[in-house]
């Protein structure tokens, strides 16, 4: 798991994409977003992209397999001195955009075909991107997005955008099973 940190903040810090193969339930999203709160508290003006197939992916609120209950849940788990001054869960954690609004960070979430279609951010993350109905059209938009582009998946068969990246050696990968 920090050997995983560790390649995302190198792929961070040197704007290049990246890509992890994995198991199923191994927490790879869990420390993905870990790593955006991170950020998300101490870098001003820092902000995370995550997208999946289905918005109930992204976030759904109480379901913990959804990466944004995931964040709610790390943050509420934080010794409150870690968060800023004036922060209220129900404010500042949205559906799908968690707002640090002492240094103006942002985590933002989106589904399907909508997945880059938001704002700039300094990373994206792709979960389950393996499984995309249309990836090429996702990939088009987040060339303008974002300069890092983190696609997390377990494997689905070949010739899919995910294997041909996972398969290339041209991308960083980071394998975990």
């Amino acid at each position: 798991q920090v050997e995983f940190l560790n390649w995302i903040e190198d792929r961070y810090r040197n704007n290049e994409n990246g890509i992890c193969e994995k198991s199923r339930d191994s927490g790879m999203s869990w420390l993905a977003m870990a790593w955006s709160i991170h950020k998300w508290i101490y870098e001003d003006g820092f902000s995370a992209g995550f997208g999946s197939r289905k918005a109930d992916f992204v976030d759904k609120l109480g379901n913990p397999s959804s990466i944004f209950e995931k964040g709610r849940m790390l943050i509420r788990y934080l010794p409150k001195f870690f968060l800023f001054d004036g922060f209220k869960e129900d404010t500042h954690l949205n559906y799908m955009r968690f707002v640090n609004t002492s240094n103006g960070a942002t985590i933002t979430g989106e589904s399907g075909d909508n997945i880059g279609r938001g704002g700039r951010t300094s990373i994206y993350f792709k979960d389950e991107s393996a499984f995309y109905e249309r990836p090429d059209l996702i990939e088009a938009s987040l060339v303008a997005n974002t300069e890092v582009q983190i696609d997390i998946s377990t494997p689905n068969g070949n010739g899919n955008p995910f294997h041909k990246k996972a398969t290339s050696g041209n991308i960083p990968k980071f394998t975990f099973h």
